[in-house]
């Protein structure tokens, strides 16, 4: 399993998205708030991720968790359903939007086959 990221690693590189517009992302191309700490991402791949930061309280900084949407078939019905996806390294930020915007960068930096 990688290590963690840090939002500081991360900082650098965050210097050159334009959040309003998206600029500076390779792969994303739309980011939905969801809920006060979770929003979607959609992929140029046609990927869906949902990105939840947890507070962890014993440690007091907020950690990513990911989940991709897929579609289940059951007999002729379909269903779009949320698992998690062990495809991106553990985010770790001070604070929510911090935890937020490093995972948004971890999904943009990651090729998933």
């Amino acid at each position: 399993m990688s290590s963690p990221i840090h939002q500081s690693d991360l900082s650098s590189r965050e210097l050159y998205v334009d959040w309003a517009d998206l600029a500076g992302l390779d792969r994303i191309v739309a980011i939905y708030e969801v809920g006060e700490k979770s929003v979607v991402v959609e992929t140029n791949e046609g990927r869906e991720i949902r990105i939840t930061a947890w507070l962890d309280r014993r440690a007091d900084h907020y950690i990513a968790d990911f989940e991709r949407r897929s579609v289940v078939t059951s007999g002729t019905q379909r269903f779009h359903v949320w698992a998690q996806s062990p495809a991106y390294a553990r985010c770790v930020a001070d604070n929510l939007q911090g935890c937020l915007r490093a995972a948004i960068l971890a999904v943009d930096r990651v090729t998933v086959y």
